[in-house]
Parts: C-alpha cells; structure tokens; sequence
C-alpha cells in the first residue's frame, strides 16, 4: 500500500533504515526496518505492511492513501565540487568589499539574532523566489569571498543552523539563491546542513558532505 507524507515531513531511505525530519517538531526520527520492508517514492512510502502505514498515520508523519499528496520540492543531490577549493583556483576572484556587501551583512546579522526566538519552521520558511534568474556561479563566488574575509569577525557560533543560516541570507540578499540543504547520516546517526548551489557546497567539503543524505533543502 501507499501513504503520503505528511505535508510538514520530509524522509529520506539510507539502506533500510528510514529518516523522517518534522518540520513542526524539529525533530529526526530514525526507523530501522527489515531489509525490502518499505520504499519511497517521491513523497509518497510504499510499503506491503498495513500496520506499519498505519502507525505512521498515528503518528503524524503520513497522512491517509486517499489524502491529496502535496508536491513538494525536488530533493537536493549531494554536492560534488567545493567553493573553497574553486576560489583557490580562481586567483582572479579577490574579495572587495562594496557598499551592497555591508547592507547584505546586515540583514544576515539580524537573521541571526532573529533566529534565537524562531521556531524551526519559521527559521527554514521558504523565501519569495525572485523571477529573474540568478547570477551565475563566478559572481556567487566572488561574493562568497568578500564573506568568507568577514567572517572570522562576526558574532556566529559552531552550530551548523546557524552559520549556514547567516550565510544564506547574505547571499540571499545579494540575490543569489543557494539552497539550504539538510542532510542525515546513520550508524551513528548525525544531521547537519550546509548551502549549495547547483553541485558546490558553499560552506563546507564535498568530500565530508558525501557521508550525509540530503533529506530536506529550501
């Protein structure tokens, strides 16, 4: 049989264990299931076991088979080229600081000091996507540089929500549009986020993002 998600959930299979992230909880849920017990297609978990279906609606991480199932955006794929290493080999790319940088700076410090009251939900709301097309790669960079030099300076912690979610809003502000990506990993478990754009990770290695499956990205 087939249930839909739960429109604040997300989940992701890892082998046979299956993920589930509520939105409105902030919290991870870890099922570990017996090997071709249950799959996921899209936004919608296959699984021949009624009972199983059935607590899942119970517990609010699925909805009914006859519910509407809502689109939801396409899963992030896991980056495969990292920023640093892009800027180490684009010496032509050099972090100067312009006007649009300091008002971009502000409004990723004041989204960081509004986070500490946000709830998880409000904290990773999709933003208005701009119509027009974002700039390309090389003027991420270039801006992604004028940040990485500020940010020795600023007032941020080692959580990974809220580096990354500082980090997105400068960008954002400069009308870019990374994708804020949270991704799980099992045995142990472990979550984390990090920003992308296309297939660069922004503010961490490729190479440590490959052990996480991205679960969520907005």
């Amino acid at each position: 049989m087939e249930v839909p998600l739960a429109q604040h959930v997300h989940a992701v299979m890892i082998d046979d264990d299956l993920v589930f992230l509520d939105i409105d909880a902030d919290a991870y849920f870890c099922l570990p299931l017996p090997p071709g017990l249950a799959s996921l297609d899209g936004r919608r978990l296959r699984t021949g076991d009624t009972r199983l279906a059935e607590e899942l609606v119970a517990a609010g991480l699925a909805r009914n088979s006859d519910a509407e199932t809502i689109a939801g955006r396409e899963q992030p794929q896991r980056p495969v080229r990292t920023a640093r290493r892009l800027l180490e080999l684009s010496p032509h790319i050099r972090p100067r600081l312009r006007a649009r940088h300091l008002a971009a700076l502000g409004a990723a410090i004041r989204s960081g000091l509004a986070s500490k009251r946000q709830s998880f939900r409000q904290l990773v709301e999709p933003a208005a996507r701009p119509d027009t097309a974002p700039p390309e790669l090389a003027g991420l960079l270039a801006d992604l540089a004028v940040w990485r030099r500020l940010a020795p300076w600023l007032p941020m912690d080692g959580v990974c929500l809220f580096r990354s979610g500082m980090l997105a809003a400068f960008l954002r502000a400069l009308g870019h549009q990374p994708t804020w990506v949270f991704g799980v990993r099992t045995w142990p478990f472990q979550a984390h986020c990090w920003l992308q754009a296309d297939d660069v990770a922004l503010d961490d290695e490729a190479e440590r993002l490959s052990a996480f499956a991205p679960i969520f990205g907005v």
